[in-house]
């Protein structure tokens, strides 16, 4: 296993990364689990995401030398576009988006995948949020995944999607307007009261 690696020490790993095969594998050490995870939450079937991981990875290796960035956090938003790239072209290639995260959404929340933290969160029917996020644009998804499943802050997810912060801002936003709507009449979280 990749040894822990100091925050100040990631910009040299992610240079050294560049040239350097255990460098690489660090990183693949530090951003295996987010990027599954955020997979996972994208197509909601684990042996899906474990393929598209793969497929994030292996682009990784090919195109490092050629990376641009020189910080972790270049790497990061980097790897993230990537991931969301493969986990949106899958979903238009591969699946009925729809039906497979309905579907799978069941599963999902048996499973404790994703079912976050705080008090309102543990008593949401995840089911029934997850069927109401496969109902957005993909774009939408995207950005709600990045925001609350992967805690990412707007700045990243704006680089990640390649837009401009006060567009994620409002593609969020409206993403959240909607499912409010779609969730309301659902009464999603226990105890709610209208």
């Amino acid at each position: 296993m990749a040894k822990i690696v100091r925050q100040g020490c990631r910009d040299e790993l992610v240079m050294r990364a560049r040239t350097d095969a255990r460098g690489l594998g660090e990183l693949y050490e530090l951003y295996y689990r987010p990027i599954f995870a955020f997979c996972v939450r994208r197509l909601f079937d684990r042996e899906t995401a474990e393929d598209v991981t793969s497929k994030v990875f292996l682009d990784v290796a090919r195109s490092i030398r050629a990376f641009a960035g020189s910080t972790e956090r270049d790497f990061r938003c980097w790897i993230y576009t990537i991931a969301a790239n493969h986990a949106n072209s899958h979903i238009r290639k591969k699946l009925r988006r729809r039906k497979a995260m309905i579907k799978a959404a069941p599963a999902l929340a048996r499973s404790g995948e994703g079912s976050g933290s705080g008090c309102e969160a543990a008593d949401a029917d995840w089911p029934k949020v997850y069927a109401a996020i496969a109902k957005l644009p993909a774009k939408h998804q995207t950005v709600v995944t990045l925001r609350y499943f992967q805690d990412m802050e707007i700045d990243e997810i704006a680089r990640i999607v390649k837009a401009r912060p006060g567009t994620v801002r409002v593609t969020l936003h409206r993403a959240l307007n909607k499912l409010r709507k779609q969730l309301i009449d659902t009464k999603v979280w226990e105890g709610q009261n209208e």
